[in-house]
């Protein structure tokens, strides 16, 4: 497994971009894209504990999914002040992704701009937060609806390391998933020799800083520190893309669950099996 630097740049004009980067699909950091957001100091933890700090919020572990347990299942619940409380004072494998922050505050909205001077096709009703704790991990997969994704770092560093979606096999995807349980921070090369063969891209996002991440890229992700993210999503795709994550949305998905609520050990036995059987296949 070979990891190179994605490449980084202070600023880039939009045909720059358009060329270098979106039609390739290839990943980037822009360090200065979002100095004039009003969110750069607007955005602290007091901050949203005193609009949104009583709300409950899901959190996650770092613990891999089972047959009895559901990806998007959550390990627990915190009152969102108590869990911005912890990622800012302790280590904490603790984070949140499918709370809608914008629902509580909707005036968040106002506090940043999309990117359309490089791009268009932003999905402007869809903003997403996470955050994580020091120690929290996101594991290795890719978006389903297939967008690009601008993601902003916020109050802390995390590692990110990225491989392209020609790799899924190598990467050991999961059947009717865009999931893989492979921790490419430290690969298993006698479990999964095809590893051997993949490359891929690292980085660490600082504070403030911008990382493209082309559509269908694998992502995983480490909190080196608690901090937060803000993404932003395109659709200026193909229309092969843009077709193909509709079916992953609404037919694919929909197969998993279906599957899963039926036949839920022998459904996750087969895909596990399906994804050694085609990673091993590989030619190292």
């Amino acid at each position: 497994m070979i990891l190179r630097n994605v490449d980084r740049v202070d600023t880039i004009s939009h045909d720059d971009f358009q060329e270098n980067y979106l039609q390739p699909c290839k990943p980037l950091v822009i360090k200065n894209l979002t100095k004039d957001w009003a969110a750069r100091t607007k955005w602290t933890y007091d901050y949203f504990k005193s609009l949104a700090g009583d709300q409950v919020v899901p959190v996650y572990d770092n613990t891999i999914p089972t047959a009895d347990s559901a990806v998007n299942k959550p390990d627990g619940q915190l009152k969102f002040g108590e869990y911005l409380d912890r990622i800012a004072s302790e280590p904490t494998e603790l984070r949140i992704f499918l709370f809608n922050i914008f629902d509580h505050i909707p005036g968040l909205t106002e506090d940043f701009t999309y990117f359309d001077d490089l791009c268009g096709g932003f999905l402007k009703k869809f903003p997403m937060m996470f955050f994580g704790g020091a120690g929290s991990k996101v594991f290795l997969h890719f978006d389903m609806d297939m967008s690009h994704v601008f993601i902003t770092q916020f109050k802390g560093r995390k590692r990110v390391i990225l491989f392209d979606n020609g790799y899924s096999d190598a990467l050991y995807k999961m059947p009717f998933m865009v999931q893989s349980y492979i921790d490419p921070e430290k690969p298993d090369f006698e479990k999964y020799p095809a590893l051997k063969n993949v490359a891929g891209y690292e980085t660490i996002l600082e504070d403030g800083e911008t990382l493209f991440m082309p559509s269908g890229i694998w992502h995983y992700m480490n909190y080196l520190e608690g901090g937060f993210a803000l993404s932003l999503r395109s659709i200026e795709t193909p229309i092969a893309t843009r077709i193909k994550g509709l079916y992953n949305l609404f037919v694919m998905r929909k197969i998993d669950d279906f599957m899963k609520g039926n036949f839920t050990h022998r459904w996750y036995a087969y895909k596990n099996e399906t994804a050694l059987r085609r990673g091993n296949s590989i030619t190292v």
